[in-house]
């Protein structure tokens, strides 16, 4: 028989925390899965390591790429592969809790028409501190759950949800395959953002649904691409001019929040590259999309910052 569930791991010179991930997904208590494990031309022994997992477990399927091809096209290469109707996805250096997991799986299987899940995590931070119930610091989001717990469906709100903020941990989500390949799959010319451009298209392929049980641990290391603050800049301008028009169409509001995410990492990357003034000057943009507590402290820091090179005669350009 076909297997229920494809989990899809790609993995770049990650041989120190793979075994971790990929054990994770083995733990989990149903039957019938596969771990497709797309080893994208990595040079740190990965490919021995998965043959001989392999040969061991005929669960775990390595796809050996012979280069770089980036996140969204390992991602896309295992889909092509995949042979469940159920799609999990997993980055090499997060870990999956096994029970929640499984419950989730099942809860797809009642509930056909939801074509993509996912669920709260917590952060592994490089020092070793937890971040918990990281969904609930999106303030869009977290008005939209207020407070219920268990799984939730989106709804009609789904596309506000998710094109006005990317709450959704691409290591805690579930999709239907089918919809996957319906919706395009990952965008490979995206370095960034390639996950919130595809859950966004995906919210017009059937019902979304999120659980608010922590159901993975995610590690935010310091040479990861989430660290690329340009790259990210460029990801989420790509998006967002994606589905500008019909965001305002459809969520105003959303469309408003998308272009404050925007306007925040540009205000990031000024800041880390020493150009406070342009730092100021996107903070003010973004609490003027979007105004809240949060986009006022930032503007309110850049000010303290670009105020305080002028007065020591720096540059602040």
């Amino acid at each position: 028989m076909p297997p229920r569930l494809s989990v899809i791991i790609p993995s770049r010179n990650a041989c120190d925390t793979l075994a971790r991930a990929v054990g994770s997904a083995l733990a989990l208590p149903v039957d019938r899965f596969e771990v497709i494990v797309v080893d994208d031309g990595s040079t740190d022994g990965t490919a021995a390591w998965l043959a001989e997992l392999a040969a061991r477990d005929p669960r775990v399927v390595p796809l050996r790429r012979t280069a770089d091809h980036g996140v969204a096209a390992a991602r896309n290469a295992g889909i092509a592969v995949a042979r469940a109707p159920l799609l999990g996805f997993l980055d090499a250096d997060d870990v999956w809790y096994a029970e929640p997991i499984a419950r989730r799986l099942a809860w797809h299987e009642a509930h056909p028409e939801t074509v993509l899940s996912f669920s709260d995590y917590r952060t592994l931070l490089a020092d070793g501190t937890l971040q918990d119930r990281y969904v609930a610091s999106w303030p869009r989001f977290a008005r939209f759950v207020g407070g219920r717990t268990g799984m939730l469906a989106l709804g009609p709100a789904a596309f506000s949800l998710l094109v006005g903020e990317n709450p959704v941990c691409t290591s805690s989500v579930l999709a239907s395959r089918a919809a996957v390949l319906a919706a395009g799959g990952f965008d490979a010319g995206l370095r960034q953002a390639e996950d919130w451009d595809l859950w966004i298209r995906l919210s017009g392929q059937g019902a979304v649904a999120t659980s608010t049980t922590v159901e993975v641990l995610h590690a935010n290391r310091p040479g990861s691409l989430s660290h690329d603050v340009a790259g990210r800049v460029a990801g989420i301008r790509t998006v967002v001019a994606r589905h500008r028009a019909q965001a305002w169409r459809r969520a105003p509001g959303a469309a408003l929040a998308a272009s404050c995410l925007l306007a925040q990492a540009e205000a990031e990357c000024a800041e880390r590259s020493g150009r406070f003034g342009r730092a100021l000057l996107r903070s003010i943009v973004a609490a003027a999309w979007h105004p809240s507590v949060q986009t006022a402290r930032d503007a309110a820091r850049a000010a303290l910052l670009a105020t305080g090179l002028k007065k020591r005669g720096r540059r602040n350009d």
